[in-house]
């Protein structure tokens, strides 16, 4: 005769064993399940903090790049602009200097006269005092005639020991470089061109504002801008 008790028992511990495999195997996937979200995250999160440092390092490089290529163009610009800006003709050796004994003789005095007369005396001396030849034989002939002169007015003025005899041999230099302007072309620039209506001569300056080199500062204002 089957014991059936016996039957009973051993189908009930087998149905346990089944609940608690399901059980662990229920938790496990559930263990899983909630873990693998985080795990993902993670990894995620480190793939994306990766891509991000290299979307950061990339961001970086290229801005160290325009930044040197940047300064790198600055410096190549400054550069150029130095050498350009350093660029001294003749022309402007003659100006310059002219400049110079203007306002020493608008002041009533003839320091750095004689020096000054003798570098523009120098500079119009070169025959590249215009920067360039004339467009055509008839213009150049008159700029290097005027350099000629412009030289040994110049010349002439640096061995003067009055300021009144000073102040005739400048309204020579005065007109030839007043033509000299003209001639070569450079009548668009900053200078003023004056007129002494006293003294019937002209002069020219870098200001507007005159200041009479023939009267000096007795009369620094009689003057009549003609260009």
């Amino acid at each position: 005769m089957v014991n059936v008790r016996g039957q009973n028992q051993v189908q009930e511990e087998r149905n346990k064993t089944m609940w608690r495999t399901k059980v662990l195997v229920a938790g496990l996937i559930v263990c899983l399940g909630a873990t693998l979200p985080v795990t993902a995250w993670a990894m995620d999160c480190g793939g994306g903090h990766s891509g991000s440092q290299g979307s950061h390092q990339g961001a970086q490089a290229t801005h160290e790049h325009g930044t040197q290529s940047q300064a790198q163009g600055t410096e190549a610009g400054h550069e150029h602009g130095a050498v350009t800006s350093n660029e001294h003709t003749a022309a402007d050796s003659i100006f310059d200097n002219y400049f110079d004994i203007r306002a020493s003789l608008a002041q009533d005095t003839l320091k750095d006269v004689s020096s000054s007369a003798n570098a523009l005396a120098k500079a119009a001396g070169d025959s590249r005092a215009t920067g360039s030849a004339g467009t055509n034989e008839a213009q150049e002939k008159t700029q290097r005639s005027l350099e000629t002169e412009m030289a040994a007015a110049a010349r002439d003025l640096a061995k003067k020991t009055d300021i009144a005899s000073a102040r005739t041999e400048f309204g020579e230099l005065s007109s030839q470089l007043y033509e000299y302007r003209k001639a070569t072309g450079m009548t668009s620039d900053n200078v003023h061109a004056f007129a002494c209506d006293m003294a019937k001569k002209v002069w020219l300056q870098e200001s507007a504002d005159p200041g009479n080199p023939y009267y000096g500062r007795s009369m620094a204002k009689c003057a009549r801008e003609i260009e």
